[in-house]
């Protein structure tokens, strides 16, 4: 037996479909209409039954016929060819209509929950940290010479961090989890404050406190979490793995210091290069180079760069406006 509840819902869900197919895209009740339909899952499944018949039920008349006939219990009665159809025949084209429906339904309810709420793009100059707070109470600190992309969806929160480095405090919100995205990793936290570092050659990702998920960006392979005080890499092609270092180096920045724990002369130069006008690059065949260790102020940039050469063997040299570190020969 149906529910009286549900015909209601079922009523209500017609009613408004009608409503919104005339009104304006900026008009308030758009408002109250996305409020009823979020309030509850029963209200999201006959919104999506109704809205998914707009092609065999095109008219507004037909439309309140429909109305009308989920209150009545009459909508496959009405025509002398129905009621003469068999109790089977009847069964099979209900079973077809609803697997149809419910495709079409969340096909568009999946469209609808894809539609951004909101876009803002973030980058930050050489040797400038801005730091931003968001619609939702969420703060990013963005490192020198980094780029985002900040978009709020209705089911998640998105950030693409497509190059430099960046500080998220993100507040806690079950329904619209936070999502950070690089070109290697994707990062899914519900609240937390960790740090994305991206890296020429990898990315890296530490946590301060929180639980956060890190898997590749491809999805190809299995993921893993991170809690307090822990500090993951991927590099490109691989699964992340963890890694033993000190998680805080990673929010030095916001302070004006930078920390090298056995960085490799790509890191070092991916560094320094959000500092200077003149960019930083390395130059060694393969994947392994001299390691550094240093704690520096960024205004001491210029200095650490003229004393490398002493600390490890490698050589600076200028190529293309360019400042090359290269192995000594």
């Amino acid at each position: 037996m149906t529910n009286k509840h549900d015909d209601s819902i079922k009523q209500a869900a017609a009613r408004w479909y009608l409503r919104m197919r005339e009104a304006a895209p900026d008009a308030p009740e758009r408002t109250t209409f996305e409020m009823w339909l979020l309030s509850d899952r029963r209200h999201q499944a006959a919104y999506q039954l109704v809205e998914s018949t707009m092609d065999d039920f095109s008219s507004t008349d037909r439309l309140k016929d429909l109305s009308n006939a989920l209150t009545q219990k009459l909508y496959f009665e009405q025509s002398t060819r129905r009621k003469k159809l068999s109790k089977l025949g009847s069964g099979l084209a209900v079973m077809l209509l609803c697997v149809g429906l419910g495709f079409l339904g969340r096909t568009q309810y999946q469209t609808w929950q894809a539609a951004p709420l909101s876009t803002q793009v973030q980058t930050t100059a050489v040797a400038q940290i801005v730091k931003r707070t968001l619609d939702d109470g969420s703060v990013i600190t963005a490192n020198a010479n980094s780029a985002l992309e900040i978009v709020f969806y209705r089911h998640q929160r998105l950030v693409k961090l497509t190059r430099g480095e960046a500080i998220f405090e993100v507040t806690k919100d079950p329904e619209r989890p936070f999502v950070v995205e690089t070109q290697q990793a994707k990062v899914t936290v519900l609240g937390t404050r960790f740090a994305v570092n991206q890296l020429s050659k990898k990315v890296r990702i530490s946590v301060d406190h929180g639980r956060v998920q890190v898997a590749r960006a491809d999805g190809a392979k299995t993921g893993l979490i991170l809690h307090d005080g822990e500090v993951a890499e991927i590099m490109q092609g691989n699964a992340p793995l963890k890694v033993n270092r000190y998680a805080s180096d990673s929010f030095s920045f916001a302070s004006g210091r930078i920390v090298f724990d056995q960085a490799d002369m790509f890191e070092v130069a991916d560094t320094l290069s959000r500092y200077r006008p003149q960019s930083v690059t390395a130059s060694f065949a393969g994947e392994h180079t001299p390691k550094v260790n240093a704690v520096l102020k960024t205004v001491e940039i210029e200095d650490f760069i003229r004393t490398l050469p002493r600390s490890v063997p490698v050589a600076l040299k200028t190529r293309d406006n360019k400042l090359v570190i290269e192995p000594t020969r």
